[in-house]
C-alpha cells in the first residue's frame, strides 16, 4: 500500500496478478483488476493512493510515455 503519490511520467499501468484499488483526492475509488490497463497521468498536484486488495500480492507492468 502506498499512501498518496503522484505517477512519476505518464504511463500505462497493465496489472498483471492481483488488483489494486485507486482512491483519488476527491475521496472517489476505483478497483483495477488483473488484466485491466489503466493511464496513469497524475504527474503533479496530490496524486493517488494504492492499496492492494485483500493483501494479494500485485505484479504490473510499467509502460512509459513521455
Amino acid at each position: 500500500d502506498l499512501d498518496f503519490h503522484t505517477a512519476p511520467r505518464r504511463q500505462y499501468v497493465i496489472n498483471l496478478s492481483g488488483g489494486v484499488e485507486i482512491e483519488v483526492g476527491d475521496g472517489s475509488k476505483r478497483i483495477i483488476p488483473a488484466g485491466e490497463i489503466l493511464l496513469a497521468e497524475d504527474t503533479t498536484g496530490q496524486g493517488h493512493i494504492s492499496r492492494a486488495i485483500n493483501g494479494e500480492s500485485r505484479r504490473s507492468l510499467f509502460v512509459t510515455l513521455d
